[in-house]
Protein backbone atom coordinates (compact mmCIF):
# COMPACT_ATOMS: atom_id res chain seq x y z
CA UNK A 1 0.00 0.00 0.00
CA UNK A 2 3.04 2.48 0.98
CA UNK A 3 4.40 1.42 -2.90
CA UNK A 4 1.28 2.44 -3.92
CA UNK A 5 0.92 5.49 -2.54
CA UNK A 6 4.44 7.16 -3.26
CA UNK A 7 3.89 5.98 -7.42
CA UNK A 8 0.43 7.91 -7.04
CA UNK A 9 2.06 10.60 -5.63
CA UNK A 10 5.01 10.54 -8.62
CA UNK A 11 2.55 10.24 -11.28
CA UNK A 12 0.66 13.49 -9.58
CA UNK A 13 4.17 15.44 -9.78
CA UNK A 14 4.41 14.45 -12.68
CA UNK A 15 1.16 15.50 -14.13
CA UNK A 16 1.32 18.41 -12.69
CA UNK A 17 5.09 19.18 -14.56
CA UNK A 18 3.64 18.24 -17.93
CA UNK A 19 0.12 20.46 -17.35
CA UNK A 20 2.32 23.62 -15.82
CA UNK A 21 4.81 23.43 -19.10
CA UNK A 22 2.16 22.89 -21.61
CA UNK A 23 -0.16 25.75 -20.10
CA UNK A 24 3.30 27.67 -19.88
CA UNK A 25 4.09 27.38 -23.64
CA UNK A 26 0.65 28.62 -24.57
CA UNK A 27 0.76 31.49 -22.31
CA UNK A 28 4.14 32.52 -23.88
CA UNK A 29 2.94 31.95 -26.98
CA UNK A 30 -0.18 33.78 -26.64
CA UNK A 31 2.16 36.68 -25.24
CA UNK A 32 4.18 36.57 -28.53
CA UNK A 33 1.53 36.33 -31.29
CA UNK A 34 -0.03 39.59 -28.88
CA UNK A 35 3.26 41.22 -29.43
CA UNK A 36 3.35 40.56 -33.21
CA UNK A 37 3.54 37.19 -33.69
CA UNK A 38 6.41 34.33 -33.54
CA UNK A 39 6.20 34.39 -37.43
CA UNK A 40 7.45 37.15 -39.54
CA UNK A 41 6.24 38.10 -43.13
CA UNK A 42 8.16 35.40 -45.14
CA UNK A 43 6.97 32.69 -42.88
CA UNK A 44 9.82 31.80 -40.82
CA UNK A 45 10.07 32.03 -37.03
CA UNK A 46 11.30 35.26 -35.11
CA UNK A 47 14.67 35.74 -33.42
CA UNK A 48 14.57 37.53 -30.41
CA UNK A 49 17.76 38.75 -28.85
CA UNK A 50 20.03 41.68 -29.57
CA UNK A 51 22.66 40.13 -32.27
CA UNK A 52 22.17 41.43 -35.23
CA UNK A 53 19.58 40.54 -37.62
CA UNK A 54 17.41 39.55 -34.05
CA UNK A 55 14.12 41.23 -33.62
CA UNK A 56 14.71 43.00 -30.79
CA UNK A 57 13.50 42.67 -27.49
CA UNK A 58 10.41 44.40 -26.34
CA UNK A 59 10.17 46.28 -23.13
CA UNK A 60 7.94 48.39 -21.10
CA UNK A 61 9.59 50.88 -18.97
CA UNK A 62 9.28 54.44 -16.72
CA UNK A 63 10.70 57.44 -17.93
CA UNK A 64 11.84 60.67 -16.16
CA UNK A 65 8.44 61.98 -15.99
CA UNK A 66 7.05 58.83 -14.77
CA UNK A 67 5.43 57.62 -18.20
CA UNK A 68 6.09 54.00 -19.33
CA UNK A 69 7.42 53.43 -23.07
CA UNK A 70 7.92 50.76 -24.78
CA UNK A 71 10.85 49.69 -27.76
CA UNK A 72 7.44 48.51 -29.73
CA UNK A 73 5.95 52.40 -29.78
CA UNK A 74 8.76 53.24 -31.65
CA UNK A 75 7.76 50.21 -34.67
CA UNK A 76 7.98 52.16 -37.80
CA UNK A 77 10.78 53.97 -37.08
CA UNK A 78 14.36 53.76 -36.83
CA UNK A 79 16.21 53.80 -33.32
CA UNK A 80 19.34 54.51 -31.49
CA UNK A 81 18.80 52.69 -28.17
CA UNK A 82 22.00 53.93 -25.90
CA UNK A 83 22.40 52.06 -22.39
CA UNK A 84 24.77 54.20 -19.96
CA UNK A 85 25.24 55.56 -16.76
CA UNK A 86 25.56 58.97 -15.17
CA UNK A 87 29.28 57.51 -13.59
CA UNK A 88 30.41 56.72 -16.77
CA UNK A 89 33.21 58.69 -18.64
CA UNK A 90 32.32 57.48 -21.62
CA UNK A 91 28.46 57.70 -21.60
CA UNK A 92 29.06 61.55 -20.99
CA UNK A 93 31.63 62.04 -23.78
CA UNK A 94 28.81 60.35 -26.08
CA UNK A 95 26.00 62.31 -24.56
CA UNK A 96 26.72 66.28 -26.77
CA UNK A 97 27.17 64.00 -30.14
CA UNK A 98 23.68 62.09 -28.89
CA UNK A 99 21.44 65.01 -28.29
CA UNK A 100 22.88 66.97 -31.24
CA UNK A 101 21.95 63.52 -33.91
CA UNK A 102 18.63 63.19 -32.18
CA UNK A 103 17.66 67.30 -32.44
CA UNK A 104 19.07 67.15 -36.54
CA UNK A 105 17.37 63.91 -37.23
CA UNK A 106 13.41 63.49 -36.76
CA UNK A 107 12.91 60.34 -38.45
CA UNK A 108 15.21 58.43 -36.13
CA UNK A 109 14.69 57.82 -32.48
CA UNK A 110 17.21 58.14 -29.80
CA UNK A 111 16.68 56.79 -26.75
CA UNK A 112 18.33 56.04 -23.61
CA UNK A 113 18.39 53.31 -21.17
CA UNK A 114 19.72 54.11 -17.82
CA UNK A 115 21.42 51.49 -15.93
CA UNK A 116 20.00 52.35 -13.13
CA UNK A 117 20.89 49.35 -10.81
CA UNK A 118 24.39 50.25 -10.78
CA UNK A 119 23.27 54.14 -9.82
CA UNK A 120 23.75 55.57 -6.28
CA UNK A 121 20.99 57.35 -6.56
CA UNK A 122 18.59 58.37 -8.76
CA UNK A 123 18.92 61.60 -8.49
CA UNK A 124 22.43 61.35 -10.18
CA UNK A 125 20.29 60.06 -12.88
CA UNK A 126 17.97 63.15 -13.07
CA UNK A 127 21.07 65.73 -12.52
CA UNK A 128 22.78 63.78 -15.64
CA UNK A 129 19.84 64.43 -17.68
CA UNK A 130 19.54 67.98 -17.14
CA UNK A 131 23.80 68.42 -17.24
CA UNK A 132 23.88 67.30 -20.62
CA UNK A 133 20.51 69.29 -21.69
CA UNK A 134 18.76 65.66 -22.73
CA UNK A 135 15.58 66.25 -24.85
CA UNK A 136 15.63 62.68 -26.33
CA UNK A 137 13.49 59.90 -23.92
CA UNK A 138 15.67 58.45 -21.22
CA UNK A 139 14.05 55.52 -19.13
CA UNK A 140 15.30 54.14 -16.33
CA UNK A 141 16.40 50.14 -16.99
CA UNK A 142 16.14 46.80 -15.04
CA UNK A 143 17.92 44.13 -14.50
CA UNK A 144 16.00 41.91 -16.53
CA UNK A 145 16.69 44.74 -19.73
CA UNK A 146 20.25 45.03 -19.43
CA UNK A 147 20.64 41.34 -19.10
CA UNK A 148 18.45 40.70 -22.48
CA UNK A 149 20.94 42.96 -23.95
CA UNK A 150 24.10 41.57 -22.82
CA UNK A 151 25.00 44.78 -21.64
CA UNK A 152 28.40 44.23 -19.98
CA UNK A 153 30.41 47.44 -20.89
CA UNK A 154 29.00 51.22 -20.72
CA UNK A 155 27.83 52.52 -23.14
CA UNK A 156 26.39 49.83 -24.96
CA UNK A 157 24.27 50.66 -28.30
CA UNK A 158 21.97 49.08 -30.88
CA UNK A 159 20.62 50.71 -33.99
CA UNK A 160 17.77 49.09 -34.80
CA UNK A 161 15.87 49.28 -38.12
CA UNK A 162 12.45 50.66 -38.26
CA UNK A 163 11.03 46.78 -38.65
CA UNK A 164 12.68 46.31 -35.08
CA UNK A 165 14.99 44.55 -36.43
CA UNK A 166 18.90 45.07 -34.86
CA UNK A 167 21.04 45.98 -37.31
CA UNK A 168 24.36 46.88 -35.42
CA UNK A 169 25.29 47.11 -31.82
CA UNK A 170 28.55 49.31 -30.44
CA UNK A 171 30.15 48.84 -27.14
CA UNK A 172 32.28 52.37 -26.31
CA UNK A 173 31.28 55.93 -27.45
CA UNK A 174 29.64 56.84 -30.56
CA UNK A 175 30.17 60.17 -32.02
CA UNK A 176 27.68 61.79 -33.84
CA UNK A 177 29.49 60.69 -37.54
CA UNK A 178 28.61 57.30 -36.23
CA UNK A 179 25.62 57.40 -35.91
CA UNK A 180 24.86 59.67 -39.44
CA UNK A 181 27.32 56.60 -40.63
CA UNK A 182 25.25 53.46 -39.07
CA UNK A 183 21.62 55.04 -40.04
CA UNK A 184 22.73 55.56 -43.68
CA UNK A 185 23.64 52.00 -44.10
CA UNK A 186 20.06 51.30 -43.43
CA UNK A 187 18.35 52.94 -46.26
Amino acid sequence: MKKASVWVAILLVFGFVIYDFVSSSKEEQAIIEEAGGAINNNGSEVQFGASKGDTAHDFYLEDMDGNFVSLSDFRGKKVFLSFWTSWCPYCQAEMPHLQEFAEENEDVVVLGVNVTSSESSLDNVKGFVDEFGLTFPNLYGTDDITNLYDVEFLPTSYFIDSNGVVNESVIGTVTKDILEAGFALMD
